[in-house]
């Protein structure tokens, strides 16, 4: 067993049995064995097929280390069953797949659908979205590689890809054979857990002739005393905090604010803590009203209102639409934008479409509600400006990859002497990079293990893609790289077409850097408490 530097904000264990089954058996025994003895650094632990995940804030990499060298965690000792839950899911069988994965396995459908159902299937891993099981056990008759290209599936799709069955909980893109649907809801936010299942579980498919499936209607929307109206959302705006953290074991991204920097003065300019809700904009701001007098402060925009705190009186506007300085900025309110939170953050997680304002985007006319703002207001004599990209070139420093080794040594040359172009195709997800092509040495399968915020990813492709805020829990693309913690909030503020460079740290200044950033942080704090 081996245990790596995932980034600078988790450790990574890979087991060394031989078969899939004694793989997955020891990791889950390595997990029941960290969840029982628990510290307050660790905040989460995700776990995958051959490896577990260990995450914890930057700054607790070594204790949490240490920590994990005391339990002398190893691939002996106690062997006995591990006790597991089994669960029946209902499924209608059909869908145009059905038929063409029949044809091309030279079975009828019936055979197909014996096989599916007639298996016990272990729960493997929870990720790729909130809820989403990767099932282990799919007979080898049925094996069949993924689709070329992905398409949009219906929640509750039943699917098959390569050795392994899944189950979508949320209508999303995905290049699966879809074989039949489920109405068994696999994550609901307000259930405890919200993941219906867990790794280690055992689950069976029980066929029914039609579904039981009802329309769920939406919450209704609360009326507010004061707050603030959208009158112009500005090309993509949304609510964010300091995201959701210690739920990625059920497969929901810690998401959050892409730069916690900005949004952080922007909330200290205000006098509110650094996780209250705030407005991310990208690429152009938007257009409020405000029907009551508010404290604001906006950090990101090219002007001399920017950074600094103001007075706004009921009935007034700001209009944001004005040229921004880096790609998002940050509105903070004091109080907060007071939206309901969701699994413990006010978040917008978009792709899960749960969190922040409907769990959606900003749209004209949407009213946010304000919290109660703080009794200690800061001065409006205060004017701050942070340091960012000038659109030309920036530095990225990274870790060395945990499958750089998979890379042709070109290949890893190329990845630290190339530049590489922001590609407009980015997203709060993954900021993805164009330029020289990044070769494996042999052409492989990759086991799906944990990611971290900036992990760099290599489809086939060979165009690396930095994953960001919104990623997902776990992935599997081979990871040559990732980017430390502190030169994140950089990636996040550059803009389509900024050239990208790579430079290769280890932790003890990957960890020097964080320090850095939060002392920085610090003296800013008590700066702004002192006036």
């Amino acid at each position: 067993m081996g245990l790596r530097a995932l980034g600078d904000s988790a450790w990574l264990f890979k087991v060394g049995e031989s078969s899939q089954e004694k793989k997955l058996e020891l990791v889950l025994r390595l997990r029941w064995v960290l969840e029982c003895h628990p510290i307050p650094e660790i905040i989460d632990i995700v776990s995958s097929f051959d490896s577990l995940a260990v995450h914890f804030h930057p700054a607790d990499g070594q204790k949490v280390i240490d920590y994990l060298t005391s339990l002398q965690l190893d691939e002996t000792g106690d062997r006995k069953p591990l006790q597991s839950r089994s669960i029946s899911i209902p499924i209608v069988y059909g869908g145009s797949d059905l038929q063409a994965l029949a044809d091309a396995k030279e079975l009828s459908v019936s055979e197909v659908i014996e096989l599916h159902r007639n298996t016990e299937y272990t729960v493997a891993a929870i990720g790729f979205s909130p809820g989403f099981p990767y099932l282990q056990g799919l007979p080898e008759k049925l094996h069949q590689p993924r689709h070329s290209s992905p398409i949009k599936l219906p929640a509750g799709s039943v699917a098959i890809a390569g050795n392994q069955a899944g189950i979508y909980p949320f209508a999303s893109q995905g290049g699966w054979h879809v074989i039949g649907r489920t109405e068994t809801k696999l994550f609901d936010p307000d259930r405890d857990p919200p993941a219906l299942l867990q790794p280690g579980d055992k689950v069976r498919f029980v066929e029914k002739e039609t579904l039981n499936e009802s329309a769920s209607s939406p919450p209704p929307l609360a009326a507010f005393s004061h707050g603030i109206e959208v009158v112009e959302p500005g090309a993509l705006s949304s609510i964010q905090d300091h995201g959701r953290w210690g739920k990625q074991h059920f497969g929901v991204s810690p998401g959050g604010v892409a730069d916690p920097v900005l949004a952080t003065i922007a909330n200290r300019l205000v006098g509110n803590p650094d996780e209250a809700a705030v407005i991310e904009c990208t690429m152009t701001g938007c257009v409020l009203r405000f029907d009551c007098d508010a404290i604001v402060a906006w950090v990101g925009w090219a002007d001399d209102a920017s950074g600094k705190p103001h007075k706004i009186k009921a009935g007034d506007r700001i209009d944001l639409r004005k040229r921004m300085c880096h790609l998002r900025g940050y509105i903070a309110v004091a109080g907060g934008i007071n939206v309901p939170k969701v699994l413990g953050s006010r978040a917008t997680d978009l792709r899960a479409v749960l969190g922040g304002h409907q769990g959606r985007a900003l749209q004209a006319g949407d009213i946010l509600p304000i919290g109660k703002a703080s009794a200690a207001p800061v001065s409006d004599k205060w004017h701050v400006s942070w340091p960012h990209p000038n659109g030309q070139l920036i530095e990225l420093r990274f870790i060395r990859g945990i499958q750089s080794d998979w890379f042709s040594s070109a290949a890893q040359q190329l990845f630290t002497e190339s530049f590489y172009e922001i590609s407009p195709t980015s997203d709060r997800t993954g900021t993805r990079l164009k330029g020289a092509k990044l070769e494996l040495k042999n052409s492989r399968e990759m086991i799906s293990q944990p990611v971290v915020l900036g992990s760099v990813q290599v489809p086939p492709d060979g165009q690396p893609i930095v994953l960001m805020s919104e990623r997902q829990t776990i992935g599997g693309y081979p990871q040559i790289g990732h980017v430390i913690s502190a030169d994140i909030p950089k990636l996040a503020r550059a803009w389509p077409g900024t050239h990208v460079r790579f430079r290769e740290v280890d932790l003890d200044e990957a960890r020097h850097a964080w320090d850095e950033l939060q002392r920085d942080l610090g003296i800013l704090k008590v700066g702004l408490m002192m006036t």
